[in-house]
């Protein structure tokens, strides 16, 4: 099968905001201006940048009550992420299909979350920033492919579900491509840093050997296997499953009992950020 061409460029909420955002070179002495600049013409991505700043997940000493100190506070990189952020929640409310809203959306701002979460408990303050960057990025292929083939992403995700297989092999059944390739392909147009080709091209239901020591993707590829075993992702899987998956990714068992108990869970779908972009208004 060929597979579908995949248009990088429009992931866009409001008109070019998102893309133009992406495209600004972070080299320049003026990004930061031309981020402010474009950031004050989109209300909606403006209010859920500084929403999300003033969260536990980025918690500064002070409140950030303006665009420009949440700017140069957050720095290029993250602030990027959240117009993603912006941009995937602008198609996810407009989406009436509960599936996808659910196995791709509310999936991939879980495993954000619990990323953060758990670099924390891993002792990794200074890191945990970026593992909420990587569970919002880890799945971007998806979100690029239900954007521009909808009808055959919805195909594949159904299959996936029904047959129990990996979204990848679906993904290339139904379309030729899967969400890794189109995730890292997003990652080198975008310009975004090299090390998240690691989040959101690579297979995250494995650790490397040579991962062993890197919080970030051991958080990420944990988070991921949490989220998804509770059934918000994929099948759910039977509880020894989820904790043999966890204990397979380098986690203690204690740690991993930890991380199923449903007190972790219930933390996780009442995180204030998690409510704001699931019932807040656009």
């Amino acid at each position: 099968m060929k597979p579908c061409f995949i248009n990088y460029s429009a992931v866009t909420a409001q008109p070019e905001i998102v893309s133009r955002i992406i495209e600004i070179d972070e080299e320049s002495s003026n990004c930061f201006r031309q981020i402010d600049n474009l950031l004050r013409s989109d209300q909606a991505t403006a209010s859920l940048i500084l929403r999300v700043a003033n969260s536990p997940i980025y918690n500064r000493s002070q409140p950030i009550k303006t665009l420009p100190i949440a700017i140069s506070l957050l720095g290029i990189n993250i602030i990027r992420s959240l117009v993603i952020l912006a941009f995937t929640r602008s198609v996810f409310s407009k989406s009436k299909n509960e599936l996808i809203c659910k196995h791709v959306w509310q999936h991939s701002l879980l495993t954000a979350i619990a990323s953060h979460s758990i670099c924390l408990e891993l002792g990794s303050l200074e890191e945990s920033e970026e593992a909420f960057v990587a569970g919002l990025l880890h799945d971007i292929g998806k979100v690029l492919l239900f954007t521009n083939v909808r009808k055959e992403y919805m195909q594949a995700l159904n299959y996936a579900l029904e047959q129990c297989c990996s979204s990848a092999e679906a993904e290339e059944k139904f379309m030729g491509i899967n969400h890794y390739q189109v995730g890292s392909q997003a990652i080198k147009k975008w310009k975004l840093p090299e090390q998240f080709h690691r989040y959101a091209g690579t297979n995250l239901d494995q650790l490397q050997s040579d991962q062993a020591e890197d919080k970030i993707l051991i958080s990420l590829k944990a988070a991921n296997n949490l989220i998804k075993g509770a059934g918000i992702g994929a099948s759910p899987c039977e509880l020894v499953v989820r904790k043999e998956k966890l204990m397979n990714l380098g986690l203690d068992e204690k740690f991993s009992d930890y991380l199923l108990e449903d007190s972790f869970f219930e933390k996780l779908l009442t995180n204030e950020i998690y409510q704001f972009c699931i019932h807040g208004q656009n």
